[in-house]
């Protein structure tokens, strides 16, 4: 699947996006296609995944939003046993459960 530049103001005002730095959830997404990614002057910004109708937004310079993760410790649980050499399915699986219990935290 190829990805598509998209602009960050869009990706704001249109989706529900939980925004980390970059390789924070690197195990977790392992398996994932990014569905967007944006990008400025200085090159490549961010990479966005749609996962359960949220927006991973993970890079160097990610989306600042009122929709923050601030649950890193609750992150780098999964993020550890996504470390693990487990299946796709369990990443998977992980993965979902994350966002699951990280959109009760957000708007």
């Amino acid at each position: 699947m190829r990805k598509i530049q998209a602009k960050k103001s869009d990706m704001r005002q249109n989706y529900r996006i939980l925004s980390v730095g970059y390789c924070v959830m690197q195990y977790l997404l392992k398996f994932q296609n990014p569905m967007a990614y944006s990008a400025g002057v200085s090159g490549w910004h961010c990479d966005y995944y749609e996962i359960d109708d949220v927006i991973i937004c993970t890079g160097y310079n990610p989306i600042k939003s009122k929709n923050m993760i601030d649950d890193y410790k609750l992150i780098r649980e999964y993020e550890q046993k996504a470390s693990q050499d487990i299946t796709t399915a369990k990443t998977n699986e992980l993965l979902h459960e994350l966002i699951g219990k990280l959109k009760k935290t957000i708007k």
